[in-house]
């Protein structure tokens, strides 16, 4: 009887052993299981630690650094539009000077060896400037016409201009306005020198749209709130040395007087005096008071067709009897665009001084895209990014080392005409 009790002890206890063995070697794994588990979240604690210093110090670096920025970068905003005396602009001038005259009541100067285009005008334009707009970054696009400064006097003031109490000082666009190289190809090389019956060409052409456009962008999508200049003309777009497009006008769009590089033609207090801005007014416009960036849009529109045909914004027609119609570019294209035979009416609509020298796929694109903008509806015009990104196809196309240089009729050169000084 002693034997099955011996087995039953031994397995007993061999059972117990296992298990204990077991339980050991269980508890064995755990433990170096939570070891490493420990182990691994100090070193993730140390890592989050050392990565917060490290954001820590980064943030306060980027806020230091932009404090920093802010505090050196404030004293030269607040010099961003300077205060020009009386004495300064005369002798720019050279006593406003008919020989320093640009066109209308704009002058050239020269103040501490730079450039300056100095506009007569009265306190009344002064105080309509919204002067914020230029103490940021935003004054300093490079296709916006900076405005550098400005002066007022008493109304007995020592210039020669004494009708002008006030002075607005621009930066100088060497090649005047897209106006002056569109219609008439009459191009102020330099107006000291003389001036040629000239013509962009059209990889020129296709620049400037773009430069405008990328200037719309910046406007509309860019700037926080967003801007609408209101008063976008082929007049108020500005040609540097390089021939890159300015927009002018930047910040007067509330002015009794809205163009500030007026060429010789009547003021008014009418938004939009003259036949030809007529043809830059949106449809919209004409019923309500509403201010939209589509405004623009429109407008930018009608100068693509500007640079397309050579031809006025509004035209005029005679009818029978004498009559006389008014006749829209923007509404021109439509019916081109619409003809059985578009594209043989779009030849013979396209600038004639570019004779072949230009793509006709290209022509056509920016004709579609004009025709767009132009549309009747603001809904159903493209915005400047969407402008913005089709003509920077077109110009990415252009051939590498393309001459930059406009075409000169060299037996057309005549010595500069000099208008009489303001009045």
């Amino acid at each position: 009887m002693w034997k099955p009790r011996v087995y039953i002890a031994v397995t007993v206890t061999a059972f117990i052993i296992c298990v204990a063995i077991a339980a050991s070697a269980i508890y064995i794994i755990l433990s170096r299981k939570k070891k490493k588990k420990l182990h691994h979240d100090s070193l993730c604690t140390k890592s989050l630690d050392l990565e917060h210093q490290h954001l820590s110090l980064s943030i306060r670096t980027v806020s230091e650094t932009k404090i920093s920025f802010e505090e050196s970068s404030s004293k030269k905003l607040q010099l961003v539009v300077e205060t020009f005396t009386a004495e300064e602009l005369t002798t720019a001038t050279d006593h406003f000077s008919s020989t320093n005259l640009i066109d209308g009541t704009v002058y050239h100067g020269r103040h501490n060896g730079k450039s300056l285009a100095i506009k007569c005008t009265d306190h009344r334009t002064i105080s309509k400037i919204k002067f914020e707009l230029f103490h940021d970054a935003t004054h300093f696009h490079p296709n916006l016409i900076r405005l550098l400064g400005t002066c007022t006097i008493g109304s007995h003031g020592s210039t020669s201009a004494d009708d002008h109490n006030a002075f607005l000082v621009f930066e100088y666009s060497k090649n005047g306005s897209l106006k002056d190289w569109i219609h008439g190809g009459l191009a102020v090389k330099s107006h000291f020198i003389a001036s040629c019956y000239c013509f962009l060409t059209w990889n020129q052409r296709l620049r400037i749209c773009l430069d405008v456009a990328i200037a719309l962008q910046y406007m509309h999508q860019i700037m926080n709130p967003s801007y609408v200049h209101r008063n976008l003309r082929s007049r108020n777009i500005f040609l540097d040395e390089e021939f890159n497009a300015k927009v002018g006008n930047f910040g007067m769009e509330e002015c009794g007087e809205h163009d500030h590089f007026s060429k010789g033609e009547p003021s008014s207090e009418n938004l939009y005096p003259m036949r030809w801005d007529r043809g830059y007014i949106a449809p919209e416009l004409k019923n309500s008071d509403a201010i939209t960036a589509s405004i623009d849009i429109y407008a930018f529109g009608v100068v693509l067709l500007e640079i397309l045909s050579g031809k006025p914004p509004v035209s005029i027609r005679s009818k029978l009897e004498k009559e006389e119609e008014e006749v829209l570019l923007s509404a021109e294209i439509k019916i081109i665009l619409q003809s059985s035979i578009a594209d043989e009416k779009l030849r013979e609509w396209m600038d004639n001084v570019l004779g072949e020298n230009y793509s006709f796929d290209a022509a056509i694109t920016i004709a579609n895209l004009a025709r767009a903008c132009v549309e009747d509806g603001p809904l159903l015009r493209p915005n400047a990014g969407e402008v913005v990104q089709k003509l920077s196809k077109l110009v990415a196309e252009l051939p590498e080392g393309e001459e930059k240089q406009f075409v000169v009729n060299e037996s057309s050169c005549k010595p500069l005409v000099v208008k009489p000084v303001c009045d």
